[in-house]
């Protein structure tokens, strides 16, 4: 009798180990899915940002290069 009561304790303990370990590797599930969405959302606003500052300098490098000419061509 003792012996089966140990049996089933162990059993129902495997059990639960199951059932938790289950429970982690849906959190581990859940966590690699969000960790990847929040990668993938990083690189679209970094990417917007680059596409941004490029626009930027060549907005910016533009305007320099006309007011060098209109210096160099005021100084001739």
């Amino acid at each position: 009798e003792t012996l089966q009561r140990i049996v089933s304790t162990l059993a129902n303990k495997n059990d639960e180990i199951h059932k938790f370990m289950d429970m982690l590797n849906h959190t581990i599930r859940n966590v690699q899915a969000n960790s990847s969405n929040a990668i993938i959302e990083l690189d679209e606003e970094f990417d917007g940002l680059y596409s941004i500052l490029d626009e930027m300098r060549g907005s910016m490098t533009s305007s320099i290069q006309q007011e060098e000419a209109h210096k160099v061509q005021a100084l001739q």
